[in-house]
């Protein structure tokens, strides 16, 4: 029978390791101790000698053959009971043992460990000896079900091969039984004592042997559990990526067919040998533990063992049995060896016209010369990227000696090389620091000769990762609630107030030099003003938010002009948060309206978009390839349009995670269009690439310098650095460029 097809009422310690069966007939070898079925051991012959198939220690075959090994007594008892149970459970007729009659068995004593017939019952209920013993009727058993613990008297006792005596003795020199005739002979003069005291001695010490056990097997289900989660996760992972590779290229023509069914092949392979992998850590794990749960169950057996001969027959073998299996322990791998890192990246690595790419990890690369290389970095800090080598077959090169060259070009400058360091295993890794803001140029040679037809582009942008901004300006604690800020041609910058209903004005060495208006509605007064731009005239441009308006003045702060008045028509704007002026045209944010409302910069109104997309518009601003971009705080999310309104795409993606938004507020551009954004209920700025890629974030929630509570406003200086409205913290915070 096979091992998935034995009942799993059978014990693990029942069950021959060759048959996996319950034992029938079984013996012991004597040099390692493990059983097997009497017609089993025949399979494990190998010319005169037994191979065990547990620890593969050889046992000599006796003269008279299988037959003349020690019968396993104490196994023989607990496999007749278990097939006892198994005939009572399914009804079958058990025959008396304690009488010549052979009569149906229908009782069983548990003080006398005794099965018996019909005649026997009443010979043993009028017995003197017997009175107030516990006899159970087998239908009684069966009706109700009763999991009667079964234990019958052992029918022989263990004898000595060399004397035919009972082996009443145990020599502690020795470690074995023995018999009287023994211990004055062969072992006169060890330590020895009678079976029921030693036993008492060493079972007693059982506990101590086993207790490693426990602790492996805990430590191999919590690893064996981790990894089927692996395996597991693999498997989803893979259909995951399946379907954003289908959703993705079902919107390419037909001539990117090809390129698909290449990644979907890739991307199996490369999970079902990441499967394979896991399932042969599993079943290692499985096995491993398997074994210490079968030693467990056998110790626990030997331990409620009323005969002590048979239990310390069992006490050499768990003893060996718990020495090899803690040093197999020690060997095997119980964190997964493999990982769940498989991601489908979509647009395309400039090195293949590819309009997607599969990784699996920093350690892995699949067909490709050059496996990874970042599309972004930052100044200042170093960034690395892994190249494979392949030889004339296209196969991967499984060592080093190519002699692998880089050369980066900076936008402005003189070329330069990356290091390039030979791992030893056909990869290479190239590490470079950029020094400057903008596009670098990266080619690599291998033996002089160029891997990469075109130049792969990289990205460099500023450093604004930093734990601590470089300066905090708050107008010496005066600041109610900071709230939008924007920057003239000159470094002039102004910052509304939302509370305090005011404008500051700074100059550009961040000092304050004046203050503009208070809490009204007339010319020059506000109302919760919040965005606010300045024009190519260092016009100053304020959303007046609760007097649903914008106003219009000059660098000095002289009222010049104002538009918009509460309602949804034409021209009229209803809860305006956020404006930016671009090309003479004035755009602004309604939150009520969900919409972006245009103008011209004298304040005639020129077209409004949004409306079917956007959900409370917040801010909005244009990069330098004239797209719109607009804040969505009930989207959590960024869209972009064309400078006409008509709709893109967005950055969407809800939720605290890095590259997602959660109550995004503000939105900028900086010279080389990443797109900066302030995110209120994350208390971070999340910084994307113009295609909607996360780069980076910074910031954190508290009071602390370069934390934040519920920031606002956010642009860029001149020179490059980045202020922040703090709201909560009623302050703005400075990060200059690295």
């Amino acid at each position: 029978m096979a091992a998935n097809q034995v009942t799993e009422k059978v014990p693990i310690y029942l069950s021959c390791p060759v048959c996996h069966e319950l034992y029938k007939k079984p013996k012991y070898l004597p040099t390692c101790y493990h059983s097997y079925c009497e017609e089993c051991l025949v399979t494990l012959q190998a010319g005169s000698d037994l191979i065990c198939a547990v620890c593969k220690q050889t046992t000599q075959i006796p003269s008279d053959g299988v037959k003349q090994l020690p019968n396993h007594l104490f196994l023989t008892r607990l496999a007749d009971e278990m097939t006892i149970k198994q005939k009572i459970e399914r009804n079958e007729e058990i025959l008396c043992i304690a009488c010549i009659r052979k009569s149906p068995v229908t009782s069983f004593c548990s003080d006398c460990a005794t099965l018996m017939c019909k005649e026997c019952d009443e010979s043993h209920k009028y017995s003197s000896d017997k009175q107030g013993h516990s006899v159970i009727q087998l239908d009684q058993i069966r009706s109700e079900k009763k999991d009667v613990q079964l234990q019958l008297k052992s029918t022989k006792k263990a004898q000595c091969q060399d004397h035919d005596m009972d082996l009443l003795f145990y020599c502690e020199t020795c470690d074995q039984l023995v018999c009287h005739y023994c211990t004055t002979n062969d072992h006169a003069g060890h330590e020895h004592g009678s079976v029921r005291k030693m036993a008492k001695q060493h079972l007693d010490k059982m506990n101590e042997v086993i207790k490693p056990v426990d602790d492996m097997i805990n430590k191999l289900t919590t690893s064996e559990k981790e990894i089927s989660s692996t395996g597991e996760k693999i498997e989803s992972q893979a259909a995951e990526v399946e379907q954003e590779i289908d959703s993705y290229f079902d919107h390419l023509e037909q001539k990117l067919k090809q390129q698909r069914e290449g990644l979907k092949r890739e991307l199996h392979e490369v999970s079902t040998q990441k499967k394979k992998v896991i399932l042969l850590q599993q079943r290692q794990l499985q096995h491993a533990r398997s074994q210490l749960e079968h030693v467990k169950q056998l110790s626990e057996a030997v331990k409620s063992e009323s005969d002590h001969h048979e239990a310390l027959y069992m006490k050499k073998q768990i003893s060996k049995d718990v020495k090899r299996l803690e040093d197999s322990y020690k060997t095997l791998e119980t964190k997964p060896v493999e990982f769940a890192n498989q991601k489908f990246s979509k647009g395309h690595r400039r090195s293949f016209p590819y309009f997607g790419y599969l990784s699996y990890g920093d350690n892995s690369s699949f067909n490709t010369a050059i496996a990874y290389i970042p599309a972004y970095g930052q100044v200042g800090k170093e960034m690395k990227f892994t190249i494979t080598t392949k030889d004339p077959n296209h196969c991967p090169c499984q060592k080093g000696g190519s002699k692998i060259t880089t050369q980066v070009k900076p936008r402005t400058g003189e070329v330069f090389t990356a290091e390039v360091k030979d791992n030893q295993d056909g990869s290479y890794t190239a590490s470079f620091t950029p020094t400057q803001i903008g596009e670098l140029q990266v080619s690599v040679f291998s033996n002089g000769t160029k891997i990469n037809k075109h130049p792969l582009s990289v990205q460099i942008h500023q450093h604004t990762t930093l734990d601590k901004p470089n300066k905090i300006v708050n107008d010496d604690g005066k600041m109610g609630e900071p709230w939008g800020i924007a920057f003239a041609k000159d470094g002039v910058w102004a910052v509304t107030d939302d509370s305090n209903h005011c404008v500051y004005i700074f100059d550009s060495q961040d000092q304050l030099t004046r203050k503009l208006g208070s809490s009204g509605n007339g010319n020059g007064l506000f109302h919760n003003p919040r965005g606010l731009a300045f024009d190519a005239n260092n016009h100053l441009h304020v959303v007046d938010s609760n007097n649903h308006r914008v106003q219009k003045f000059d660098i000095n702060g002289g009222y010049l002009l104002q538009f918009g008045n509460k309602g949804s028509g034409d021209g009229q704007l209803n809860g305006p948060f956020g404006i930016t002026v671009y090309n003479n045209r004035i755009f602004v944010a309604e939150y009520h309206n969900n919409r972006i409302s245009v103008f011209h910069c004298d304040g005639r109104f020129s077209n409004a978009f949004g409306s079917s997309q956007l959900n409370k518009a917040t801010d909005v601003a244009v990069t330098n390839n004239n797209q719109v971009l607009v804040v969505e705080w009930g989207h959590h999310c960024i869209s972009i349009f064309t400078l006409d309104g008509n709709y893109v795409n967005k950055i969407s993606a809800q939720g605290s995670e890095k590259g997602q938004l959660y109550y995004p507020y503000s939105v900028t551009t900086d010279l080389y269009d990443f797109i900066h954004v302030t995110e209120y209920s994350n208390n971070r700025i999340s910084i994307f690439d113009k295609d909607g890629v996360f780069i980076h974030c910074f910031g954190s929630g508290g009071t602390s310098a370069g934390q934040f509570s519920h920031p606002r406003g956010i642009a860029y200086n001149p020179n490059g650095s980045v202020y922040v409205c703090d709201q909560g913290n009623k302050r703005i915070q400075i990060y200059s460029d690295c």
